[in-house]
C-alpha cells in the first residue's frame, strides 16, 4: 500500500525558513509526531538538512510516503541555476535512495544557455 503524506513548504533556503505540514484526510494516516518520537522517521528539518547538504538549493516540495513497508521522503531541490533535482531519502536513516535531475527542466535550461551564447 502506498500512503502519501504531503508536506508543503512555505519557504525554504539552505535549511528552511518555515514549514507547514498537511496530511491527507485518511483514517490510515499515521501520527507523524509519534513516528518521529519513536525513531521510525527523522524530522522534516533533519531530512531537509541532509538533502541540501548533498544538493544545495531551495527546497520546493517535500512529501513523506510509505513504500514497500518503509517511509520515504521525496524532496525537490532547485539549485542556483534553476535545475530541479528530485531526491528520495530513507525517512529513518536519511540515506539518499535516489537522485534524479528533472530532464525537462534541464533541457530547457540547456537551451536557454545556448541562446545566450549567440
Amino acid at each position: 500500500m502506498n500512503t502519501r503524506l504531503p508536506v508543503s513548504l512555505l519557504a525554504a533556503t539552505g535549511l528552511y525558513a518555515a514549514s507547514l505540514l498537511t496530511f491527507a484526510a485518511d483514517a490510515a494516516t499515521p501520527d507523524v509526531a509519534e513516528l518521529i518520537k519513536s525513531g521510525e522517521i527523522m524530522s522534516q528539518e533533519a531530512i531537509i538538512k541532509r538533502a541540501t547538504e548533498q544538493h544545495p538549493g531551495k527546497v520546493t516540495e517535500a512529501e513523506l510516503e510509505r513504500k514497500a513497508g518503509r517511509y520515504v521522503y521525496e524532496i525537490d531541490v532547485v539549485d542556483g541555476k534553476g535545475v530541479k533535482t528530485e531526491l528520495k531519502l530513507d525517512a529513518k536513516s536519511g540515506e539518499v535512495l535516489s537522485s534524479k535531475i528533472d530532464d525537462d527542466q534541464a533541457k530547457t535550461n540547456s537551451e536557454d544557455d545556448e541562446d545566450e551564447d549567440d
